[in-house]
């Protein structure tokens, strides 16, 4: 368990500048201790680094359809409906419907908002039961 801080003291977190981690001594004196500002106290703690995004779905999803079907899904993404679809993509509301039906079985998913999601990497909600 951590000690507990001083009366009057006050929490303030210490981000590192990108690359800083990779500097000996970075996360040192200067990231830790307590600084006084303006007669209050602050007690450093230094941040973790982010850790970077490693979600696999978003490049999975989108190696899985064809251009194509990228060009359907680009157009669900600018919320466009199926009529809309075929006239900017020239084709027919058939082949748009039968476009979607592929990119839902392929992607596992059964609405156009979960499409949005799998190909730009949101965080996916479970289904209600």
């Amino acid at each position: 368990m951590e000690t507990p801080l001083r009366p009057g003291s006050h929490v303030l977190l210490v981000i590192p500048e990108p690359g800083a981690a990779s500097i000996p001594g970075a996360r040192g004196l200067a990231m830790t201790g307590e600084l006084i500002i303006g007669g209050q106290r602050y007690h450093l703690v230094p941040a973790a680094e982010p850790e970077p995004a490693s979600d696999p779905r978003p490049a999975a999803a989108v190696q899985l359809l064809t251009a194509r079907e990228l060009q359907v899904v680009s157009c669900i993404c600018e919320g466009l409906g199926n009529k809309q679809i075929a006239a900017k993509l020239g084709i027919s509301t058939w082949t748009v419907a039968a476009h979607l039906r592929r990119i839902f079985a392929k992607l596992g998913v059964d609405t156009r908002a979960a499409v949005v999601s799998r190909c730009f990497g949101a965080p996916s909600v479970p289904p209600l039961p």
